[in-house]
């Protein structure tokens, strides 16, 4: 049964809702092609992790250099520094250290989830980048903060301390943010937003 609302003029029905524009042959080939790529990047990102990891490496070397005495220097998929007086270690960005298994499975979803034409544009790319980044940002704090450790500790104190209990808190923390922030992105959920509306619907009430 139709609802109507009485006002000064009289009896006035609700707006009909809007119906859903269908997307246009051109947005729907562009979805599909972008969604394939994003798929093909994250295949050449598994393919070849061991770039990736010489990026990483170097970036970590980058921004250390400046904190460390004698500062960092990069070498393929190394980063070296002088952890002790007489005592150089070169610490390995390994396939299990680097971004790229993590990133993939984003960048594959990020394609299918585009393709399928559910979700805007906005809405994927913006929770792509946004998770990338919080795992590339985690695991360079990360790679930090095994390299300064083992620097101010000690190599045999500080790599133990940092890489197995400090360095895998911070991996299970970051990483786990990115695909909430990826899974909160997708799916629209105002989670702040809806705190507010509560707290706003609790004060009328009062």
């Amino acid at each position: 049964m139709p609802a109507f609302a009485l006002s000064q003029r009289g009896f006035e029905a609700p707006p009909a809702p809007r119906a859903r524009r269908r997307p246009s042959a051109v947005d729907t080939a562009l979805r599909v092609l972008t969604g394939l790529a994003l798929v093909a990047v994250a295949v050449l990102l598994v393919v070849f992790e061991e770039r990736v990891r010489i990026v990483e490496a170097g970036v970590a070397s980058a921004w250390l250099s400046p904190l460390v005495p004698g500062g960092v220097r990069p070498y393929l998929n190394y980063f070296i520094l002088e952890v002790e007086p007489g005592r150089t270690v070169a610490f390995m960005v390994t396939n299990e250290c680097t971004i790229a298994f993590l990133t993939a499975p984003l960048l594959a979803l990020s394609g299918v989830i585009l393709a399928m034409k559910r979700v805007s544009w906005g809405r994927v790319l913006r929770a792509l980048i946004l998770s990338v980044v919080v795992i590339f940002l985690t695991n360079q704090v990360r790679l930090g903060v095994i390299a300064l450790g083992s620097h101010a500790l000690g190599f045999d104190v500080g790599y133990e301390l940092t890489h197995r209990l400090i360095g895998s808190v911070l991996s299970i923390i970051g990483f786990s943010a990115a695909y909430l922030v990826f899974v909160v992105v997708i799916a629209d959920l105002h989670l702040f937003r809806r705190q507010q509306t509560r707290r706003y619907a609790r004060r009328q009430r009062a």
